[in-house]
């Protein structure tokens, strides 16, 4: 039976938020494999296995990409036994990353566009906990809500996380009801649509939403907080019933 492949910075978060939100959709069809590192270092590697300095996204095939990479993910047979119509990726956008470079970023965006084919490309500024950062489901200073690039470091976004949890009360994934499922992807469908100036329906808007970012980091320090991983959902399914 064919399933959808996500490939996952982490080893928690992502997977937990992911498979909730797929339940939620009434999807099970996934397999999700954590790669335990970030984007900077996906695309180094991909360099490497490919022996190219100029990738030919073409002719990538991340099933057989992750298959070879196996000292990073434990995948067993998996990619023997399953036929994956479509491969999403999930990283973050961590700016204080000693290897960040915004032109990874660009390029990575242009060519991991279609799900069906090399795969889609998903960033979340400044990070995957994104998702509740804010402090209420009706906070109106969502639309502008950033986060500068000086508290990245040492914990200091997921100790704002924790902080924001305290007031939102999203703090446990499992108990996302359907209803604030709704109302996360809907913020944060709205604050795309708000940065890029792009309706949902344009295939340029996450390029465009990265394009935004970095320049808003080299311009301000500052980044918008938007979670694009549960969005996929949206691209896919469309609105939670």
């Amino acid at each position: 039976m064919s399933k959808i492949l996500l490939l996952v910075e982490g080893e928690d978060t992502e997977k937990r938020l992911l498979k909730h939100f797929y339940k939620l959709y009434g999807k099970d069809q996934i397999e999700i494999i954590s790669y335990r590192t970030e984007v900077y270092t996906f695309y180094k590697k991909l360099k490497r296995y490919m022996k190219q300095n100029d990738l030919d996204y073409s002719n990538i095939d991340l099933s057989m990409f992750l298959y070879e990479d196996s000292e990073r993910i434990e995948l067993g047979d998996k990619f023997n036994q399953m036929d994956f119509t479509d491969r999403i990726l999930v990283f973050d956008f961590d700016p204080h990353a000693t290897t960040y470079k915004k032109e990874i970023l660009i390029e990575l965006m242009i060519n991991f566009s279609d799900s069906t084919e090399s795969g889609k490309l998903y960033l979340n500024y400044p990070m995957v906990e994104s998702f509740k950062d804010m402090e209420s489901l009706g906070d109106k200073n969502f639309m502008n809500s950033t986060f500068p690039k000086s508290k990245l470091a040492k914990r200091g976004y997921k100790q704002h996380i924790n902080e924001q949890a305290r007031k939102n009360k999203i703090n446990n994934i499992n108990k996302i009801s359907k209803d604030i499922a709704r109302k996360l992807i809907d913020l944060h469908r709205q604050k795309l649509e708000y940065i890029t100036k792009l309706p949902a329906s344009n295939s340029e808007k996450y390029l465009q939403l990265c394009q935004s970012q970095c320049k808003k980091l080299s311009e301000e320090h500052l980044m918008w907080i938007i979670n694009t991983s549960i969005l996929h959902l949206y691209d896919e399914y469309g609105p939670l019933n």
